[in-house]
């Protein structure tokens, strides 16, 4: 079947114009003798193709010719036009379009690098601040023999409690 499908193949294209090599065409002859169904397909191809070598030919008009030279020059001419601006337009997207996106994603990225310096400034001023706090609760001290002992804060009232 699938050797079917092959020679069927070779024979509506290349075996009826002679274009096989010599060894196609002897294999495609061996087939043809043992094969009922391809040896008809032969016989209908060969059929019509008699019935199509014997029409008369009509002289196709001048003015046919030069339309189909026109369209294919003018198909030309517009495929290299589309071509070179195809690539400049491509260009132009790649680089015009897609900025915005840049933009925004170059915003966000500062965004997102003040609010982390913003974030570290915040902790250190609130680690700041306790630390103060730390230290100005550390100016009492646990003193064994006498109870709680106010160090030196600098101020008047230090004099006031001792």
């Amino acid at each position: 079947m699938m050797q079917c499908k092959k020679i069927q193949e070779l024979l509506k294209t290349d075996y009826l114009d002679g274009e096989v090599n010599p060894q196609e065409e002897q294999f495609i002859k061996e087939h043809l003798k043992q094969c009922p169904g391809c040896s008809r397909l032969e016989k209908e191809l060969q059929a019509q193709r008699m019935l199509f070598q014997g029409a008369a030919r009509k002289q196709v008009p001048e003015r046919v010719w030069h339309n189909i030279r026109d369209a294919i020059v003018a198909q030309r001419l517009n495929l290299r036009k589309s071509l070179s601006p195809g690539i400049l337009e491509r260009l132009k997207g790649l680089i015009f379009t897609r900025r915005p996106v840049f933009a925004l994603a170059t915003s966000f990225s500062v965004l997102i690098l003040l609010a982390v310096i913003a974030a570290t400034f915040i902790q250190g001023k609130v680690s700041l601040s306790k630390q103060n706090a730390a230290e100005s609760i550390a100016g009492y001290s646990l003193n064994g023999e006498n109870g709680y002992v106010l160090y030196d804060l600098g101020t008047s009232i230090e004099e006031y409690f001792l």
